[in-house]
């Protein structure tokens, strides 16, 4: 359902920039000040140099604020930094990582797909089929989304791919992966002491025909990076149509697709943690959530992490088991929350299949309104929410379970979208193995 083409990336030429390992970065979103400085001094040529930019405020862009990064993305070609390929092609990412002690290893396939109005049902944005070709499940920020674009525009560049899934229920595409994977690497690292990066260049025609024709059959789904295909969109916008009615390079974005039940697929759950309440209305919302949720206190040795236990405890309950953590509020210990059983939540619509939305919709929304926003933050990392409470800086913390991927692929295929902050995807894609340069040179 997707029409997913080769390109000519621009690759790091290692003669000039060294060790390929201090050339990549996380995508833009995971950039703090202190790890760009990090980065920098790495490497002159690291890639943050270009997917950050100039300013990390992506929150504020200015006009104009990547024109740097454009000049230093030109001055990278010209002095040889970067290399760009003589024939277009796709590329096989082996992904090795650490994750509590064990290896997993996650394949994902590179290449541009092409820009489609959302996919989906109901939910779905206007002019969109139902046959669908690409699934969002997150809202966006217009910030976050704007700041894309003015790079997009300065640049006319991909650095960074989207993550997206797809189903091979067959394993039809996965022969032809392994096939891939027997022959040479064109990149091989260490990225840090925790993850390798091997990269596999496709380029014969048979393996690129086979690959374009699955995909021709296949919808996709944004796993991560709503922002940049939003962003992509816009960018095509700026263009006019080919008179000819051909796409061309601003009609596509770059792609790293995941199969969905790829062994080293990570969905990790994103926590709540809720500050800035005055006791009437942390007094209300503790009563809310009894109206909801009976709870009963968490049974612990003497020297247990706290936040672990619990982060395990959730996420090892059932699909039809509704249950979370909750640390605080102060003199309290901590809590496992269990929904009511006179509460029917497959009445409250697909949705509810999430503790995440059941918090929001059935407890905070209706206690805090409009102020949500102003009291509740989101955080993928459980002991860092204990330690919020535990030093003050957030009142409550609630650790859910991670968002379900057999739910999360039939309800998002029906053009619904997930609640704020339901999915991370770990480990983020690495940026900086290919670029993809939006022009009509294929």
């Amino acid at each position: 359902m997707v029409e997913f083409r080769p390109f000519r990336a621009w690759r790091y030429n290692p003669v000039v920039v060294g060790d390929l390992s201090s050339v990549v970065c996380p995508p833009y979103d995971l950039i703090t000040p202190e790890l760009q400085q990090s980065l920098l001094q790495l490497s002159p040529y690291n890639v943050v140099h270009l997917e950050a930019g100039e300013s990390l405020d992506w929150h504020d862009p200015a006009e104009g604020q990547y024109r740097q990064t454009a000049v230093v993305f030109d001055e990278w070609q010209s002095q040889d930094v970067l290399r760009r390929e003589d024939s277009p092609s796709f590329y096989l990412l082996r992904h090795t990582f650490e994750f509590q002690g064990q290896q997993r290893t996650r394949l994902g396939l590179t290449g541009c797909v092409g820009l489609a109005p959302y996919g989906g049902g109901s939910g779905a944005a206007a002019g969109s089929n139902d046959a669908g070709q690409v699934f969002p499940h997150e809202y966006t920020e217009e910030p976050a989304v704007m700041d894309r674009v003015s790079l997009m525009r300065q640049c006319s560049a991909n650095f960074s791919p989207i993550m997206s899934l797809y189903r091979d229920p067959e394993g039809s595409l996965a022969s032809l992966l392994q096939q891939v994977m027997a022959q040479p690497p064109v990149i091989d690292i260490t990225a840090d002491q925790s993850q390798g990066l091997t990269l596999w260049r496709i380029s014969g025609s048979d393996a690129l025909h086979q690959v374009q024709d699955f995909f021709s059959r296949t919808a996709v789904f944004l796993a991560d990076g709503h922002h940049r295909y939003e962003a992509a969109l816009r960018f095509q916008g700026d263009h006019a149509t080919s008179q000819s009615g051909q796409m061309a390079g601003h009609d596509y974005v770059m792609m790293t697709l995941i199969e969905f039940s790829d062994p080293g697929l990570m969905v990790l759950p994103y926590h709540r943690v809720v500050g800035g309440l005055s006791e009437p209305s942390l007094g209300r919302l503790l009563e809310r959530l009894g109206e909801v949720f009976t709870s009963g206190p968490m049974e612990m040795e003497a020297g247990q992490d706290v936040a672990g236990e619990m982060a395990a405890k959730v996420a090892g309950c059932g699909l039809d088991e509704k249950v979370a953590g909750m640390i605080g509020p102060a003199g309290s210990g901590p809590q496992i929350l269990t929904l009511r059983p006179e509460l029917d939540w497959q009445a409250w619509g697909p949705l509810a299949v999430s503790e995440a939305w059941i918090l929001e919709e059935q407890v905070l929304k209706p206690v805090l309104g409009e102020s949500l926003p102003r009291h509740v933050g989101y955080i993928h990392d459980h002991d860092d929410a204990a330690r919020q409470v535990a030093s003050g800086e957030s009142q409550l913390a609630f650790l859910l379970k991670p968002f379900p991927m057999g739910p999360f692929e039939e309800i998002v295929r029906q053009g619904q979208r997930l609640p704020r902050k339901s999915t991370f995807f770990y480990p983020k894609l690495p940026t900086g193995l290919v670029i993809n340069q939006l022009d009509d040179a294929l």
